[in-house]
């Protein structure tokens, strides 16, 4: 999360900033601290020998680079960096922003008594530069969403304003290749506050809320009543979640609705739901006109923390997993913790097995975290939850942000996967995907240490991990490797007629192999369901 603190010089920005950062744990950063760092010369001397058009160039860069980096951090940008519209905009979209206000009388009072110097104030008239410089700036920084009088409350006090306006959780999804990002808000139960980002979007547009019929059973209040509330008009579709629903007849239903009710670009559609409900409209969103706006308001844990973000978007087709679809990235992903107690634990166990995946892939802390936190997770501990869940979207975002449409690094979140799907499917969707996707990957890794460098010590720890949760390493009895094998032949992920495997070489180190056909890979399958390696 990002949070900078704008205003006027002299409003208290770097004061409330160490504070605020103390309490969350975060990073400081004043910005005209960095550019004399980064200058080798005071703010007086870059005004005096560059001039302040020099200033402001160096002062862009240095807060790009700040709201670009992937830390946690408190900023301070000196009082004139509203001025710029590409600062202004990247600090209003990138973070989440506040306006420190002050009068003038109080910024000539409290300059007198400070110890730092301000250039713009070390003229015969600062009372008329003031003046002049609030009148300029005013209509800049009345962009920033929330403002907070700087007079009325101690330093202490406008913390507490700060933190009780921020969700629990903030993480950006960048999309390199395409110059986008959006951001993922986290809370642990109902924000009104958090929940205006998406009120303000749909403002004045026609929506459609493609639901769940159970989640909004339990739900509801008071998210739909404030999308009712400010939407132009709210079309909604409940349906029956369930991978049944992730088909063409069902899509052709939506296409109807968005049609028959004049929905343009500018309109949105919004997924409220699990993976399921997410994959089916995030397709509906991309090729309804092309592509109207989407926001994906997931409530299971496997959506929440993997399938919701990314922008893969599909409906099965012949009894094949994600057959058709497309890549189309949301605007705004949004959840609350609250939303998970209600899930059956099958389908907790099915959103833990991607968070395995990363586990596996990514390695220790999330690896440790699993082995050691058992009845936490099953509990939801809400602070194992917020952890979980920043390490697993960042893992997303680090494999996603330049290879959108898995020709590289991508691939790699497919570990488990193809086994995965093709269990799904011979099992008739018997197995959520998750627990499919466990079994994926302990097959994975029996193949990678079984014709790979995966020694036998960290192939029993991942197997171990597997056991912890109490999950199924194989189908049942009655799947034959050749079944699977006839499913795993249409995967999507066959490239240039080569079968794609994410193989281990140890835990935190995975690499791509494309040494398996229609043939072997039957072959290894057979041995790893007669269970003799066990």
């Amino acid at each position: 999360m990002k949070i900078v603190l704008t205003g006027f010089m002299a409003a208290g920005k770097t004061t409330v900033g160490k504070k605020l950062a103390a309490r969350k744990n975060f990073k400081f950063y004043d910005s005209d601290d960095l550019i004399t760092e980064r200058e080798g010369m005071s703010i007086e001397q870059i005004f005096e020998l560059e001039g302040e058009e020099y200033f402001r160039k160096v002062e862009k860069e240095v807060i790009a680079e700040l709201l670009n980096s992937k830390e946690d951090l408190v900023l301070a940008p000196g009082g004139g960096a509203v001025l710029n519209q590409e600062i202004r905009k990247m600090i209003i979209n990138k973070s989440e922003a506040f306006c420190l206000d002050i009068t003038a009388e109080a910024v000539l009072e409290r300059n007198k008594e400070s110890e730092i110097v301000r250039p713009l104030l070390e003229v015969d008239q600062p009372s008329a530069v003031v003046q002049s410089l609030l009148k300029e700036r005013n209509s800049y920084y009345a962009e920033i969403p929330f403002h907070i009088d700087s007079e009325k409350y101690s330093a202490a006090e406008i913390v507490d304003l700060i933190i009780s306006e921020l969700p629990d959780q903030k993480l950006t999804i960048e999309i390199k290749n395409q110059d986008q990002s959006y951001p993922v808000i986290i809370d642990r139960e109902f924000n009104k506050k958090s929940f205006a980002k998406i009120t303000a979007k749909i403002k004045r547009r026609k929506v459609l809320l493609l639901a769940d019929e159970k989640v909004v059973a339990e739900h509801a209040e008071p998210t739909i009543n404030l999308l009712e509330k400010n939407a132009a008009e709210l079309i909604k579709l409940e349906l029956e979640a369930g991978e049944k629903i992730k088909d063409l007849k069902v899509l052709e239903q939506i296409y109807n609705l968005l049609y028959e009710n004049n929905f343009s670009r500018s309109d949105y559609l919004i997924a409220f739901g699990g993976g399921t409900i997410g994959d089916l409209g995030g397709l509906a969103a991309a090729t309804f006109l092309r592509g109207i706006k989407l926001i994906q308001m997931p409530t299971t844990l496997i959506s929440q923390l993997d399938s919701s973000v990314g922008g893969k978007t599909a409906v099965n087709f012949k009894n094949t997993k994600n057959l058709i679809g497309s890549f189309y990235q949301a605007e705004l992903v949004y959840y609350q913790l609250e939303w998970l107690k209600t899930l059956a634990l099958e389908e907790l166990k099915s959103g833990l097995g991607e968070v395995i995946k990363y586990a596996v892939l990514g390695g220790n802390p999330l690896f440790k975290i699993l082995k050691e936190s058992k009845d936490k997770f099953l509990n939801l501990d809400q602070d194992l939850m917020l952890e979980i869940s920043k390490i697993s979207l960042q893992m997303k975002d680090y494999y996603v942000s330049d290879d959108v449409k898995d020709q590289g690094l991508r691939k790699k979140l497919n570990l488990g996967h193809s086994f995965g799907h093709a269990v799904e499917a011979a099992e008739k969707f018997k197995y959520k995907h998750g627990e499919a996707v466990v079994m994926g990957i302990a097959f994975t890794a029996f193949l990678s240490n079984k014709i790979g460098k995966l020694n036998n010590e960290s192939f029993q720890e991942i197997i171990e991990l597997i056991n912890i949760y109490d999950y199924q390493l194989f189908p049942s009895d009655k799947i034959e490797a050749s079944e699977l094998a006839s499913y795993i032949a249409h995967d999507k992920k066959i490239a240039d007629n080569k079968m794609w495997w994410v193989l281990i070489n140890d835990i935190g180190d995975t690499y791509l192999s494309d040494k398996f056909d229609h043939n072997n890979i039957q072959e290894y399958m057979e041995e790893y369901l007669c269970k003799k390696w066990l």
